[in-house]
C-alpha cells in the first residue's frame, strides 16, 4: 500500500465518471456531503460526472447527471433508504444507460446494494473500479436486528468480498488504511481525506445567527454539527459538559457558556431527554436541520468546536471548523483524531468525560490560547480544499487508466 500517487499527471482530456452511492442528498451525511463536493469540483474542471443513488421518498429531482434507483426506507434509519438496484424493469433500464455511458472510471463510495452494482457492472465492462471507504460499517450494529457477533462476522466478509471486486481503496485518513490493509493485504491504498470548500466556511458571518439563537455577544459556544445518532457519541458528550455549563451558569462573575447541537436524526427526542435529566436544557440549544448555506454562518458564531465520536474515518465536519478558524476538541479515535494538530488548532483528548470537560475548560478560560488556534486552524485549511483532494484523485484516475 501506499499514499496519494505523487508522480503521474492529471488526465489531459475530461474523464467521463460514474459515482454510485447508498447515500446522497437530501441527506445531509458524511457520505453524501462528499460525494456532492467531489463532483461539484471535477464537474467545474471540465470532467462529466453521472450520480448513481437511491430514490427518497417525497424529494424530486432535478439534475439529470443524477440517476435514482428505487428505493424503501429502512424503519430504523429512516434517512437511509435502501436502494432496489436488481428490479429487473429498473436494472434493464439503468444498466443499458450505464453500457452506453461509456465510462472511463467507476467511482463506488459504497460496498453494499448500490455500491455492488456498480463495482459489477464496471467489472463486465472492463472498467476501473475505485472505492472510497467512507464508513466504518461493523460499527453500525444497531441499525441491524439481528445479534451482532453474527452481523458484523457478515459485514466484514461482505466488504473483503466487495473489495475484490475493485482495483484501488481510498482511505480518507491513515486509522481506515488500516483497516482496509487487515481485509485486503495486496489491494492498493491511498489516502485521499474529502476536501471542502475552505474559502466558504472562513467567510461566514456569525452576529445574525447568534441573533437568530438568541445568544448574547459575551457568551461561550461550543458547536457541535452532524447528525444526532447515537454513533456521533452525543450522549457523552452531553454529560461530559454538564458540570461546565452548569457552573458557568451560576457563577456570576463567569461568562455564560452554550452548547449548540446543530442537525437533525433520529435520536434527537432521546438526547432532548438526556440534557432534560442532567438539567442543562437552559443551556443547549438543538437547532434541527440547518441549510448548508447557512451552515458557515453557524461556524462563524461559535467559538469551539466540540466532537465525541470514536468512528469517524475522518470527520467532515472537523475541517469545516478548521476552516472557520474554531479550536477543536476532539475524541482521540480514528479519523477526527487526525482531523487535529494536538496543541495546534485544537485538543485531542482519551475517550473519558474529564479529560474532555477539562479541554473545554481550558479553551474557555484561555482566550489566547483560542486566538492562537483560531489563527493556526485557518493557516493549515488549504490543505483541506475540495481542490488540494480534487488534484489527489485525478492523478489515481489517471494512473489506473494507465495501468
Amino acid at each position: 500500500m501506499h499514499d496519494v500517487p505523487q508522480q503521474d499527471p492529471t488526465p489531459q482530456r475530461p474523464l467521463n465518471i460514474a459515482f454510485f452511492c447508498d447515500a446522497y442528498r437530501p441527506t445531509c451525511s458524511g457520505v453524501a456531503v462528499s460525494v456532492e463536493t467531489t463532483a461539484r469540483e471535477l464537474r467545474a474542471r471540465g470532467h462529466r460526472v453521472t450520480i448513481y443513488a437511491p430514490r427518497y421518498k417525497n424529494y424530486e429531482e432535478h439534475d439529470p447527471n443524477v440517476i435514482r434507483f428505487p428505493a424503501g426506507h429502512w424503519y430504523l434509519a429512516k434517512d437511509f433508504p435502501v436502494a432496489w438496484p436488481l428490479l429487473p424493469r429498473a436494472s434493464l433500464r439503468v444498466g443499458t444507460r450505464f453500457r452506453r455511458a461509456k465510462y472511463d472510471i467507476v467511482h463506488s463510495h459504497s460496498p453494499y446494494t448500490i455500491g455492488t452494482t456498480g463495482a459489477r457492472w464496471a467489472r463486465r465492462n472492463g472498467i476501473p473500479v475505485v472505492f472510497s471507504f467512507h464508513t466504518l460499517y461493523h460499527h453500525y450494529l444497531h441499525y441491524v436486528p439481528m445479534p451482532s457477533s453474527w452481523t458484523r462476522s457478515y459485514i466484514l466478509q461482505a466488504l473483503r468480498y466487495y473489495m475484490g471486486l475493485c482495483d484501488h481503496i481510498i482511505a480518507p485518513s491513515r486509522p481506515v488504511m488500516q483497516i482496509a490493509a487487515c481485509l485486503r493485504p495486496k489491494l492498493p491504498c491511498s489516502i485521499i481525506p474529502t476536501g471542502i470548500d475552505v474559502e466558504h466556511f472562513a467567510n461566514g458571518q456569525g452576529d445574525a445567527f447568534r441573533t437568530q439563537l438568541k445568544i448574547d455577544a459575551n457568551e461561550i459556544v461550543l458547536l457541535y454539527v452532524g447528525r444526532i445518532v447515537r454513533e456521533k457519541n452525543l450522549e457523552f458528550l452531553l454529560r461530559s459538559l454538564a458540570p461546565l455549563l452548569h457552573e458557568y451558569s451560576i457563577e456570576k462573575n463567569l461568562p455564560r457558556v452554550r452548547l449548540v447541537l446543530a442537525g437533525n436524526g433520529m435520536d434527537l427526542d432521546d438526547m432532548q431527554e438526556i440534557a432534560r435529566e442532567l438539567r442543562i436544557e437552559n443551556n443547549v440549544i438543538f437547532t434541527g436541520f440547518i441549510p448548508p448555506e447557512n451552515i458557515a454562518d453557524l461556524y462563524a458564531a461559535a467559538d469551539i468546536f466540540v466532537f465525541a465520536s470514536r468512528t469517524e474515518t475522518q470527520g467532515i465536519s472537523i475541517a469545516e471548523a478548521l476552516a472557520a478558524g474554531l479550536p477543536c476538541v476532539v475524541v482521540g479515535a480514528m479519523g477526527a483524531a487526525e482531523s487535529v494538530a494536538h496543541g495546534e488548532d485544537g485538543l485531542v483528548v482519551p475517550p473519558r468525560e474529564e479529560p474532555f470537560r477539562q479541554a473545554v475548560t481550558q479553551l474557555i478560560e484561555d482566550s489566547q490560547l483560542r486566538q492562537t488556534m483560531s489563527r493556526n486552524a485557518r493557516l493549515r485549511s488549504p490543505q483541506l480544499s475540495q481542490s488540494f483532494s480534487a488534484d489527489s484523485l485525478l492523478k489515481l484516475y489517471s494512473q489506473l487508466l494507465k495501468s
